[in-house]
């Protein structure tokens, strides 16, 4: 399972946007951790979509 460090509250996310070189599915499940205070949560990946800029713009359910 893959690890995703993000700023804020890992539960309220619904999207968050990935380099483009890191390889990522649909209905994939990942660990977003905050980079802040350490709280994590799992999440299934909706769908992967491009984000421009040579980003992935990864929606949860």
């Amino acid at each position: 399972m893959k690890t995703i460090k993000i700023d804020g509250n890992p539960t309220d996310l619904t999207a968050v946007m990935v380099p483009r070189e890191d390889e990522y599915h649909d209905h994939e499940t990942v660990r977003l951790e905050s980079s802040v205070d350490g709280a994590s949560v799992e999440k299934t990946i909706f769908r992967v979509v491009d984000g421009g800029e040579d980003k992935w713009e990864l929606q949860f359910e």
